[in-house]
This record gives structure tokens, C-alpha cells and sequence, in this order.
């Protein structure tokens, strides 16, 4: 399981919580943001009260902040900073005081402040907000020494400017219970200050001749000695010209006000100090700018106000979230996400909703390209699948479909190793193509053509031969968190791939590829178009050429994002195949998945099929794929998707970008097919045609069992089996059956009708968990075997499937 420092490692890298820079430019921690919409929304009283909620004397620093804020706004080359420093001053104008002190019980400790200056004043704002009792020794009248620093607090503007905040904010300190005592500042009065006070700020600023160099003491902290610290110096420029930052000098008051608690209570000066996250990233591309608001007399006028806080950009991250399906589903973002997934794994049973997020992300790696601190959803959300396997708690139903579809394509009925029986004996193949399980599926024929030609091709090459190998490459199990269950078909791979030879693999594949070079590092594996590439293919553009589409855009898989030898090679061949492509906006190592990624197709269709459909309307043109899967997951939603095999390998079965590819029963079928075909070629070995089902299945009814994850074979099995067990109920009102069937860890219901030798199938359902009294199955262990799998994360969902 992740522990917290790995956690929070993890959710360093998202940035979207971090403060905009806006608002960590201000000394004050202002949510400028927040300010910025409420001014937008016409609601001053709420945005003065952000305002006093933040900011040490609110009205003295709408007339004298300096703005640090404007000075990092990311409006600043897009139409001028956001004028902050304006649009405080007009809100602390146009609405009166939203907050009075808290009747808080005092506190023991007593602070003294020597020095009415911003910065002393602004820690007694701060220290009797807390309710510690606070006494400010000054010169002359309490006030006076700010107002002679500060000339911007009486400022022209007639009577739009007529509030005195300064008469406004020292009230508000009375009110507080701030003593004022005029005195002789002085070290004599220093020295009895620290006497008497358990803390005691200097106001730099305001008493000089009191404080030490700024230099020698931490900025952080502004800690001197013993039970007294400093602030308030005047900001040195390299010229040696000194002059008041009004921001600086308050929020120095601030932070030593934080340390003087510290001291008074024993505590550590340092420990947890240090807050800075990493800076939240925007993207400002393609913002168009628009220029800053000026209001037409001294302050803004409340429409004009409204027109400049709309301007702000309201800064965010989501650079990941804008582009991908699968994290905008849950309304959050990768950091939020972390925490979720790293509770579902803390807690005994889990979350259901959790479960859905870790089995939602196709792994794809969009996320970890796209965000600038590489923050990864696939590490998080498959690290988090392998736990849950490993504990238990994985949903059978979640992937068992695709699981069963990978033994289907690795067991006897599909998988094959072909020799290249031409070659003298005891010479293994240079070569093995390896086209992977759902190219044959979809692609037979194709499949065979390219064997034929890399056949033909390599025979009198330097290094002739090549083997060909059907099966799964076993991502699936990766996919689904199945570490044990990927060695292991891994070490049939390597063993058959031994027998051969060990030659170098070829795969059509990206996924295939990726999972084999995992595997098989020794292997060399690299994929097919940087074969055919390097052999010059094609010579030419085809003869039918002429019926491509005028423009492809092309769409690169995901799992080859970082495979710049494939990229590259796959636009080569399609150009010297006569195809015009272009770039979609996202493309290369940013590219979408399609949502077969990830065994998201198997436990979340919908969400897979929104995957496909955002990828298809990001194509303006028909779609050039060069893997299978995005092809035909494109096609299904409609949009026209042309495979690279159907331009380099024209007039085979294919070749028609709007054409939809197999179902789930078909896929299956074909691929039994396409080895029987492989066989009879090259090694003359007959293997009889499968029987064919006693089941009708109208083309609706079809379409139906391919939502519901049912293959064919499983229906005329089911129908079997029912007949034959006598799991079956007859309704004698229609005369139709529903019969029961239970082969392993999933159960299937068909409801159909006897039709001379056969059957008509109305429908079928399966339910990927035990259910009681079907199947023949004793009653103690079905009961237990449910329990198990209802039991929070071990159950709770079947993928859809019911």
C-alpha cells in the first residue's frame, strides 16, 4: 500500500492547489482570485470582506499598497496587469466595514510594539485579533508617524476618495483593545519593554536607531534576540536609495507578529515555516488580450470595476483535465485524486466510487506528457490495481472479460508459432513478426498478406527468415493489475520465442511492442513500419490511391507517444503510399487514447466510448491510424478511420475507413480463422471448420450481447447447458425458455425458443459473480463464493455486465 510520503511525493507534481502567482506575490496571502470574482459579480460587500479577513489594516493598504500582485498578473502581456491596486481601493470605497472584532477571552501573554510605523501597527492589527493584549509605544499622535510616511493616505480624488481610512483602521485597533502610549523611544524604553512584555516588536521603520541591519537576521522569521523581534525596514535599492514598500513593510509586521507568538509560547521559530508549494502552471496560449481598464476619474466607477475584475484569468492548472475524458469524469483533479485513491486503499473494504477512478484511466501517460511537473494518473491508478490484487479486493468482474479474452488468443484455438520452414535446418529466422492478438482479430487477411510479403522479401536478404507468432502479448494482464498473471504468460512468450531461435521480433502493434520490450528486452524489439520503412515500402503509390480520402489526419496510438522510430516511420510509409496527412492539435507524445487503453473498454464501456468520441472529434479529417484497436474504436462511433495496413496492403479485406470492425464474437472467430488459414499455407495442415451454432441471433440481439460483454459461443453453450442440466424454466404463456448456465466465475441467462433443430435467442444476460442455485452448484459454496464477492471492494460492481 502507498504510504504518505509517497503520496504526498505523488501529489507534489499537481500544482492546481497551489496559490495562483498572483496570490503568492502578496505578502497577505489575498485569494486575489476570489476577490477578483466577487468585484466581477458586482458584490463589493463580499469582496471587502475577503479583504478584512486577509489584510492588517484593510483601508490603510487600499490606499498605499504597492500591488506586488500586478507585478507577476499573467494579464501583464495579454492587455496589462489587472489593476489589484484600483480595484481594492474602489471596493474598500464603495462598501462599508463587513466584520467586528470576536469577543475573544484575552491571553496571558502581553505584547508591546515600539514604533507606530505600517509595519509595528500591522502586527498590532494582527496580535489583538487573537486576543493578545497589545500596547504600542509611539511619538506624537498614534497615527501621526504613518501619515508622514505615507502622504497616498490623504490622496486627491475629491469625494470619490473622502474616506479617511487611517482615522477608520486606528479606531478599529481601539476597538481591538490597543493601548496607544506616546514615549520616549528609546533604549532605556526598549530594554523595559522587554522586561515587562513577554514579546516586543520593533517597528524599524519608525525607530531606526533601535533596530539592527536587516542583514543579519532571518527574513523568515525576523527574530533579534531573546523575546524581541524587528520589522519594518525600508526596502535598499542597488543604488542605496531607500524607499517604503508598503507591502513589504506590513507584511514583515505580519510574519514577526507569527514568530512573537512562538516565542511567548515555547514553541519552535522554524518547524513548519516553510509553506511554499510549487508555482500553479497556466496555460496562457491562444488568450487573446484585452486591454486594462482605466476608470475615468480617480477611482473606478462601479461599472468600470465590473469590467476590469472581469478581465482576470482566473488563473488554474487542468492542463491534463482540459484534455482528457476519463478526469473530467470525476469532477476533480489529479491531486484530489491521489487522496482518493490512496484512502480506497487504507480503508478495510473500500469505496465503490474509488474502485470506478483507478479502473476509469486507460494508463495512457496523456496526463504524466501533459503536465509541466509530469504528475502521473497511470503509476498512481496501476499501482493502485496491482494492491488491490494483490490484497483481495480487486472486482472480479472489472477485467475478467478481457482476461478471458487474452487466454482465448493465447490458448490452443488461436495461438500459433510458425517456423519459416524454407530455411535450411538447424537455421533459426532473423526475424519474428509478431502482429499481435487483435490485428489478427480484426485484420486477418491482412495479417497473412504482410507474412507473405515479409517472406518474399527477406528470402534473399543478409538475414533471411522469418518465424510468425499468434498470440496475446499479455498487456492485458499488466492492465489489470495481474503482476503474477503477466510473468507468467511472459514466460511462455520467452520459451516459444527461445524455441525459435531467439530472433529479432517485429510487432504491429505499440501495446505489443511495449509489453515485449518490457519482457523481452534481448529480443530487440522494434515495431513493423520501421521494417517495411526500412525495405522501401511501398515503391510507389498504390493503383487505388486514388479512393483515399483527400486528407488523413493522423492519430497516433498512446502507447507509442515516446516511440519516436514508430511515429516517424508510420508517416513515411503513408506519404510514399500517396497519403496527404496532417497533425491534429494534439498529436505525437500529447496524443489521446481511444479508450481501449487500460481495460477501460472492459470495465467502464461508456466512459471508453466518450474516450473515442473526444479523440474523433479532435480529427478534422478522415482518421490515419496505424494501430487496430484506435482504428476500430474510431469507427464504431461513427467517424471514418483508415488502418496504415489499408493503404500499404490495398484490396484485402479492410481497406474501407467507414466500415465498423468485428464484434467481440467475430474477433474471436477470426482469429481461430486466420491460424487455420496459416497453417493450410504454410505448412499444409487441414484443420476442420468449427460447427456451426444451433442459435439464431438476430443482428439487434447481436448488438446487444456486444454491450453486454456475451460472446456467441457462450450462448450456445449456455442453451446446451440449460437443455441439458435441466436449469431451465419454461413460460407457457409464449412458450419461451430461460435456462441457466454456470462455467466458471460468471453466470449467463438466455431466454429463447425451440425452432426445428434449433433455437431462437430473444436474450441473454450474464452476472460476473456467483449467483445461488444456479449451475449445479452446491448450495454452501455459492453462498460463500457471493458473499465474497459483494463484500465492498471484492464485489459491489459487475462491470456492466448484468
Amino acid at each position: 500500500m502507498m504510504d504518505q510520503k509517497r503520496l504526498h511525493e505523488i501529489e507534489a507534481r499537481c500544482t492546481q492547489e497551489s496559490p495562483a502567482r498572483c496570490r503568492a506575490a502578496c505578502p497577505f496571502d489575498l485569494d486575489v482570485r476570489l476577490f477578483m470574482a466577487r468585484m466581477a459579480e458586482g458584490k463589493t460587500g463580499e469582496a471587502r470582506k475577503l479583504l478584512e479577513r486577509h489584510l492588517p489594516l484593510p483601508g490603510i493598504m487600499a490606499r498605499i499598497c504597492d500591488a506586488p500582485c500586478e507585478n507577476v498578473c499573467l494579464r501583464r502581456d495579454l492587455g496589462g496587469s489587472v489593476a489589484m491596486h484600483g480595484l481594492e481601493l474602489a471596493c474598500m470605497l464603495a462598501a462599508g466595514p463587513q466584520s467586528r472584532p470576536l469577543p475573544l477571552p484575552p491571553k496571558r501573554f502581553h505584547m508591546a510594539v515600539v514604533g507606530a510605523g505600517l509595519a509595528g501597527l500591522a502586527a498590532a492589527w494582527d496580535l489583538s485579533g487573537k486576543a493578545y493584549p497589545v500596547t504600542v509605544f509611539h511619538a506624537g499622535t498614534p497615527g501621526q508617524a504613518l501619515a508622514e510616511a505615507y502622504p497616498a493616505l490623504y490622496g486627491k480624488g475629491g469625494a470619490a476618495c473622502a474616506k479617511d481610512f487611517l482615522v477608520e483602521d486606528m479606531e478599529m485597533l481601539a476597538r481591538r483593545k490597543v493601548q496607544f502610549i506616546p514615549a520616549e523611544l528609546d533604549q532605556a524604553l526598549l530594554a523595559k519593554a522587554a522586561a515587562e512584555y513577554e514579546g516586543v516588536l520593533v517597528d524599524a521603520g519608525a525607530v531606526p536607531h533601535l533596530a539592527p541591519p536587516c542583514e543579519g537576521l532571518d527574513a523568515d522569521i525576523l527574530h533579534w534576540r531573546d523575546n524581541i523581534c524587528c520589522a519594518g525596514w525600508p526596502d535598499v535599492t542597488p543604488t542605496g536609495h531607500c524607499f517604503f514598500s508598503s507591502s513589504q513593510q506590513a507584511g514583515q509586521g505580519r510574519r514577526a507578529a507569527q514568530t512573537l507568538e512562538r516565542v511567548v509560547a515555547g514553541l519552535s521559530l522554524t518547524a513548519a515555516r516553510d509553506k511554499t508549494q510549487g508555482p500553479l502552471h497556466t496555460d496562457v496560449s491562444g488568450i487573446a488580450p484585452v486591454p486594462r481598464v482605466e476608470p475615468a476619474g480617480a477611482v473606478y466607477a462601479a461599472e468600470e470595476a465590473v469590467a476590469e475584475a472581469t478581465r482576470c484569468l482566473q488563473c488554474q492548472c487542468m492542463i491534463c483535465v482540459r484534455e482528457c475524458v476519463y478526469l473530467q469524469k470525476y469532477k476533480g483533479y489529479p491531486r484530489v485524486y491521489a487522496r482518493q485513491v490512496h484512502n480506497n486503499a487504507s480503508i478495510v473494504k473500500g469505496l465503490h466510487t474509488a474502485n470506478a477512478l483507478i479502473n476509469g484511466c486507460t494508463l495512457c501517460g496523456q496526463c504524466e506528457e501533459l503536465c509541466p511537473e509530469n504528475f502521473s494518473m497511470a503509476e498512481l491508478c496501476l499501482s493502485a490495481r496491482q494492491d488491490m490484487v494483490e490484497n483481495g479486493y480487486m472486482p472480479p468482474s472489472a477485467h475478467e472479460f478481457a482476461l478471458e479474452d487474452m487466454e482465448n488468443a493465447s490458448g490452443p484455438e488461436c495461438s500459433l508459432v510458425l517456423p519459416d520452414a524454407s530455411l535450411p535446418p538447424g537455421v533459426a529466422p532473423a526475424w519474428l513478426f509478431f502482429p499481435g492478438c487483435q490485428l489478427a482479430a480484426s485484420r486477418g487477411e491482412q495479417v497473412a498478406r504482410v507474412y507473405a510479403l515479409l517472406r518474399e522479401k527477406m528470402a534473399a536478404s543478409v538475414t533471411p527468415g522469418v518465424a510468425l507468432m499468434l498470440s496475446c502479448c499479455g498487456i492485458p494482464a499488466q492492465w489489470a493489475g495481474r503482476a503474477a498473471l503477466f510473468a507468467e504468460h511472459v514466460d511462455k512468450l520467452r520459451a516459444a520465442w527461445e524455441s525459435l531461435g531467439k530472433p529479432r521480433i517485429m510487432a504491429a502493434c505499440s501495446s505489443c511492442l511495449a509489453a515485449l520490450r518490457q519482457a523481452l528486452p534481448e529480443a530487440g524489439a522494434l515495431s513493423l513500419w520501421e521494417v517495411l520503412d526500412g525495405m522501401g515500402l511501398p515503391e510507389g503509390p498504390p493503383a487505388a490511391s486514388a479512393a483515399l480520402p483527400e486528407v488523413f489526419s493522423i492519430h497516433d496510438p498512446c502507447t507509442a507517444r515516446y516511440d519516436g522510430a514508430w511515429l516517424a516511420a508510420v508517416r513515411r510509409l503513408a506519404t510514399r503510399a500517396g497519403a496527404r496527412v496532417e497533425e491534429p492539435r494534439i498529436t505525437g507524445a500529447a496524443t489521446a487514447c481511444c479508450g481501449y487503453g487500460g481495460l477501460v473498454w472492459c470495465a467502464q464501456p461508456g466512459p471508453a466510448a466518450e474516450m473515442a468520441a473526444h479523440r474523433a472529434a479532435e480529427l478534422p479529417h478522415a482518421g490515419l491510424a496505424s494501430c487496430i484497436m484506435c482504428r476500430d474504436r474510431l469507427a464504431a462511433g461513427g467517424k471514418e478511420c483508415w488502418h496504415l495496413l489499408d493503404l500499404l496492403v490495398p484490396g484485402s479485406t479492410g481497406g474501407d475507413g467507414e466500415k465498423k470492425g468485428p464484434g467481440l464474437s467475430a474477433r474471436r472467430a477470426n482469429r481461430a480463422a486466420l491460424r487455420r488459414h496459416l497453417l493450410r499455407e504454410w505448412q499444409g495442415q487441414g484443420e476442420p471448420e468449427p460447427d456451426k451454432g444451433r442459435v439464431l441471433v438476430t443482428d439487434e440481439m447481436l448488438a446487444r450481447l456486444e454491450e453486454r460483454h456475451i460472446l456467441l459461443e457462450d450462448v450456445e453453450a449456455a442453451v446446451a447447458g440449460a437443455e441439458a442440466a435441466g436449469h431451465r424454466f419454461e413460460n407457457l404463456e409464449n412458450g419461451h425458455v430461460l435456462g441457466s448456465w454456470r462455467p466458471r466465475q460468471v453466470t449467463f441467462w438466455v431466454e429463447y425458443q425451440p425452432h426445428g433443430d434449433g433455437f431462437i435467442l430473444h436474450d441473454a444476460w450474464c452476472h460476473r459473480m456467483v449467483v445461488p442455485g444456479s449451475g449445479g452448484q452446491e448450495a454452501a459454496d455459492v453462498i460463500n463464493s457471493h458473499q465474497c464477492c459483494t463484500d465492498g471492494r471484492r464485489g459491489g460492481q459487475n462491470g456492466g455486465q448484468s
